[in-house]
């Protein structure tokens, strides 16, 4: 790992191959900036840190469902904690957009709920916590998604205007000394007819209005839907650079190992391009000296506050993952929500009954999530208590105990998803029906079910706040924070 030439070739795999390679990395930049690396460590739908032994938080609308300014900055701290552990001091959250119902594909339960005063006592409560831990927080997508009807992954969004309240959780968060805030590429015709990215509007009113001092970053620019608008990857980051944004993002999978050789080869080629197409921008003057001066001053800034410096102190990784689990499951103990049928739990199971689980399989193909790829953990809960036969969606069931239907991403329509309709087609004669939704609760939408439960996240800490509503006491302490929800 210390040899020099050979770091560069390092597939991170864990958190201990992550350790040693920030480590090697920090003590390798002697005389440079302290060493500062981003990363996307949301809780809930999006983590990079995503391997089977890392202890993954509810997420953002769970802690919206709690209702819980210290567990939302609980939550932070222990991400903080896991993230400066094995280096990484730079965490590109929290969401502050509100959602809706239906949700927008790209932020759902990555936000805290709907009600933007209680998303922006969220934020900032989570923003305290992660700074606290001295992780930089980053607030985003400013000036916020709420209101979109397409996935900015896959489409330029276009909206009117702001919907009501849309800045509160941003005003919050800068108000909680947020150090970044990441502008999205979304149009605001009432603001501007840009991608916020590259409106010196939209960063005006950042700046002047809302009295943001940080460092602004940019959406990813290496999505076709956030480059295509403004004549490609290199325009795009000449655009948003002289619009006022100090970093601009690009793809980071290139040590994963998850990518094609060719693609991560693309991924670095991308780099140089935008490094050489930003300089040559600046020697023909498109791009003031001064801009640039303000830009390297916030991020030299930021790098001194956060990042780490050789032989810095870490938190030691198997204490800050055991707290990290401990803060998870007390986030999901007080989220959980039971939204129909709380009367007929926990679940009447004399001995010898047999618990039915039927899966239904994810059909969503939204960029911005890494959970999709979590372990099916409630079959194993829920056999560690009663016997359970698992049956494929479709397929009959030949016994007459209760049934949970469950999935995570199933929704097909605004108002229908397949784990719904899988949960209609199996509540008659009477049986019991118990529909799960680990993932957006717009999957309960249009439900016969006789229960419906919302665990908004499919890690292990939720699934197990489901197995014991289900079987334990019963008892369901979260609440939707999304209006206009019907069931």
């Amino acid at each position: 790992m210390g040899e020099p030439g050979r770091i560069s070739k390092a597939i991170v795999g864990s958190p201990v191959v992550l350790d040693g390679v920030t480590r090697w990395a920090s003590e390798n930049s002697a005389g440079r900036l302290p060493l500062l690396l981003s990363v996307n460590q949301e809780g809930g739908r999006l983590n990079a840190l995503d391997w089977p032994s890392v202890a993954q938080m509810p997420g953002n609308l769970a802690l919206g469902a709690a209702g819980n300014e210290d567990l939302a900055e609980m939550a932070g701290a222990a991400i903080g904690g896991q993230l400066r552990a094995v280096g990484m001091a730079w965490n590109l959250a929290p969401v502050c957009d509100t959602t809706a119902w239906p949700a927008p594909a790209a932020v759902g339960t990555r936000s805290f709920g709907s009600d933007p005063e209680r998303v922006a006592l969220l934020a900032a409560a989570f923003v305290r916590g992660l700074q606290a831990a001295g992780v930089a927080a980053t607030a985003k997508h400013f000036p916020g998604l709420g209101g979109i009807r397409v996935d900015p992954h896959h489409a330029a969004p276009v909206l009117d205007r702001l919907g009501p309240g849309a800045l509160l959780p941003f005003q919050a968060a800068i108000d909680a000394q947020v150090a970044c805030v990441m502008v999205g590429s979304q149009i605001v015709l009432a603001l501007d007819d840009r991608p916020a990215l590259a409106s010196p509007r939209v960063l005006d009113l950042l700046r002047d209005e809302l009295g943001f001092g940080g460092v602004v970053v940019s959406e990813n620019l290496s999505i076709p839907a956030v480059h295509e608008p403004l004549g490609g990857v290199a325009r795009a980051a000449i655009a948003a650079v002289a619009a006022g944004v100090d970093v601009v993002m690009l793809d980071s999978e290139v040590s994963r190992g998850r990518s094609p050789a060719a693609r991560r080869a693309t991924a670095w080629q991308r780099r140089a391009e935008v490094v050489r197409a930003l300089t040559a921008a600046v020697e023909r003057g498109v791009i003031g000296r001064q801009r640039i001066g303000e830009a390297v001053a916030r991020v030299r800034a930021l790098h001194q506050w956060y990042g780490l410096t050789p032989g810095a102190h870490r938190p030691q990784w198997p204490r800050a993952n055991a707290s990290a689990l401990q803060v998870a499951n007390r986030i999901a103990d007080r989220s959980v929500a039971v939204v129909r049928g709380g009367h007929l739990l926990p679940l009447n199971m004399p001995p010898g009954t047999v618990l039915t689980l039927v899966r239904v399989p994810d059909v969503g193909q939204r960029r911005a999530d890494s959970a999709r790829h979590t372990p099916d953990y409630l079959p194993i809960q829920l056999a560690a208590h009663h016997r359970v036969l698992q049956v494929p969606a479709g397929a009959p069931v030949p016994t007459a105990g209760p049934v949970i239907v469950y999935g995570y991403d199933t929704r097909t329509t605004a108002d229908s998803s397949r784990a719904a309709e899988e949960a209609t087609r199996l509540a008659v004669n009477g049986r019991t029906v118990v529909q799960v939704a680990f993932g957006d609760v717009d999957d309960l939408a249009g439900s016969s079910a006789t229960v419906l439960i919302a665990a908004f996240s499919p890690h292990r800490a939720s699934v197990a706040a489901v197995d014991r509503i289900l079987l334990g006491d019963g008892r369901a302490h979260g609440a939707v924070p999304v209006g206009g929800a019907s069931w």
